[in-house]
């Protein structure tokens, strides 16, 4: 056998040796290479996982804004009652001063005509508030909703004790209009 041959007949040899462990290269680049495929794609979803956590933050961020301002209104509604509640003992203070000074009459009439004035003035300001107030609140959350449901029937209990306490004012005027024919037919009367 010559040298070529014996060369030749050892790398066929070393090929045979050596094609399986070709093969398997082949194979271990193709793997390391669908892992760095996956790899990319997971680096990926991570990627559009942090953007979507950003995203929902910034919502979270948004509602915590809205639900401050929802109770910033909640806490302008409560001082709108607390107004209403403080302009109802007024109107009561008026009711009972107008009792206890019926002694000047005259005085007492014009006394009466200005503070009718003002509490007129005042339930057209409490109507519009009231009127306001469950326009805006209507396209609110439903717990907020709830809430205004009590403060209006707050608020209609207010107005009813406004309607007695009117009811007693008239009552009042027709009185001092008595006293007044009285005292006019009693001056008709002693005059000579």
């Amino acid at each position: 056998m010559s040298q070529a041959e014996l060369v030749q007949l050892m790398a066929e040899l070393l090929d045979q040796k050596l094609n399986p462990i070709h093969m398997r290269l082949d194979r271990i680049e193709g793997d390391v290479r669908a892992l760095q495929e996956g790899q990319a794609r997971l680096e990926g979803e991570i990627q559009a996982l942090k953007e979507g956590q950003a995203r929902l933050e910034g919502e979270v961020q948004l509602l915590q804004e809205g639900q401050a301002r929802l109770e910033q209104r909640l806490h302008r509604v409560e001082e709108d009652v607390r107004t209403l509640k403080a302009d109802m003992d007024a109107v009561k203070g008026d009711v009972q001063t107008l009792k206890a000074d019926m002694d000047a009459v005259k005085g007492d009439v014009q006394t009466l005509k200005e503070g009718q004035q003002r509490l007129e003035a005042k339930v057209e300001r409490v109507e519009e508030k009231v009127d306001n107030l469950a326009t805006e609140m209507r396209s609110h959350f439903r717990h907020i909703e709830n809430m205004l449901h009590k403060h209006q029937a707050a608020l209609d209990l207010a107005s009813r004790e406004f309607s007695s306490k009117q009811a007693s004012i008239d009552y009042l005027m027709k009185k001092v209009t008595e006293h007044d024919m009285e005292i006019f037919h009693l001056k008709n009367y002693l005059q000579p």
